[in-house]
């Protein structure tokens, strides 16, 4: 790719799209707050705060409100922008109000608006109104943008492939500086630096950063904190006999992947090696059982009745997976209660998984993406006990 990033012709297409299903519900434009909805139907990266920024989108024109410190970036040409609306700081800059205002040079503040949120979101201390208080016009809320981040195009495709070939070099930097003594916190921060160095000087100009978050995100559990799967303390030491549980998220062009590992530190015990031949089957099992028609539903099915045969379903926390791409987490899910079917172009993180105490988690995950014809691997780090074995 000569850019890792979104064309603008594909940002037309989405605009267009979205538009043609506000149209079919009878709304005359969308205003957008949330920041990644902007992002994906503009192009404009920013970094949410207490200071909101909205784009309201009709046929014929697409405007955006900022704070002065978003203006200049905001006017990129690269960006799907028409119009930049400024104001100055939150609250003295009364941005709802300004927000109003760009309804009303689109013609909407009569009309009927479909919104992602009807306001901006409260978060930094935000707490101003909402949209449909100050316009006469009619609100709808509507999830179109997240529905559309449920298939993926081609671009975006090759950019997660693209993180995975990162994840792959990050978890292999990580597997050679674990060792017995060292903190998890103190190996994350050495790959993410080192792994960021190399993914940026061989990408190059081409690579550009849309968050504060590192390019090539790090993490991992050790010994009996992994038997909590959402634990935040990389700083329990590892030990001799310890499972580790890691995480490796590279992000390319606003797109990330997931590599998950369970290591072991020293050589396995028998209950181990059985833990985690049933945690690979499991995932095996998973992704055999992902295809275009099949139900979300069935994936979690197929596996916990084989956790069920194995006896290991009481330790069971989470559901199989869930869909990725701008976000770590997106629908659809691969979940017992999800109602719906597989689509090709969809990108799952496969992970079944399962917590024993006093033994530790046990869970890989890798990126598999849906195909016309079934599912390819995205990920593709060594997977069986004694290749993971520190």
């Amino acid at each position: 790719m000569d850019k890792l990033r979104i064309s603008k012709d594909e940002h037309q297409e989405r605009v267009e799209s979205l538009l043609t299903s506000a149209h079919d519900d009878g709304y005359d434009g969308v205003v957008l707050f949330d920041a990644l909805n902007i992002h994906y139907v503009t192009g404009m990266f920013h970094l949410p705060t207490e200071r909101p920024c909205a784009v309201g989108v009709v046929d014929d024109q697409i405007e955006i409100v900022v704070p002065r410190l978003e203006q200049d970036h905001a006017e990129r040409d690269d960006f799907l922008i028409d119009d930049v609306h400024v104001y100055f700081d939150y609250p003295q800059g009364n941005p709802m109000e300004r927000i109003v205002e760009m309804c009303d040079t689109l013609g909407l503040t009569d009309s009927s608006i479909a919104v992602d949120s009807d306001g901006s979101p409260r978060r930094n201390g935000y707490t101003g109104p909402s949209l449909s208080s100050l316009i006469s016009g009619s609100v709808g809320v509507e999830d179109y943008v997240t529905t559309m981040r449920e298939q993926k195009s081609e671009t975006e495709i090759e950019l997660i492939r693209e993180a995975s070939t990162w994840a792959h070099y990050g978890h292999q930097l990580l597997q050679e500086k674990l060792e017995p003594g060292r903190r998890p916190v103190t190996i994350s921060a050495e790959v993410e630096a080192e792994g960021t160095k190399v993914l940026l000087d061989t990408l190059g100009e081409r690579y550009e950063m849309m968050s504060w978050a590192s390019p090539l995100q790090c993490n991992f559990t050790t010994g009996s904190v992994t038997v909590r799967p959402h634990s935040v303390d990389q700083t329990t030491p590892i030990r001799e006999g310890d499972n580790i549980v890691t995480i490796v998220k590279p992000t390319v062009g606003g797109y990330t992947t997931e590599l998950e590992r369970t290591l072991i530190v020293g050589e396995p015990s028998d209950e181990q090696r059985d833990y985690f031949a049933i945690m690979q089957e499991s995932q095996e099992i998973a992704i055999d059982t992902i295809e275009p028609g099949i139900q979300y539903s069935t994936v979690e099915e197929v596996v916990m009745d084989y956790y069920e045969e194995q006896g290991v379903h009481k330790y069971t926390q989470h559901h199989i997976g869930h869909n990725i791409g701008m976000e770590g987490h997106e629908r659809p899910f691969l979940d017992r209660e999800y109602e719906g079917s597989i689509s090709p172009g969809e990108l799952y993180t496969v992970e079944p998984g399962f917590y024993v105490p006093e033994i530790g988690g046990f869970r890989h995950s890798d990126t598999v993406l849906v195909t016309v014809s079934g599912t390819e691997t995205l990920t593709y780090y060594p997977r069986d006990i004694d290749l993971l074995i520190v």
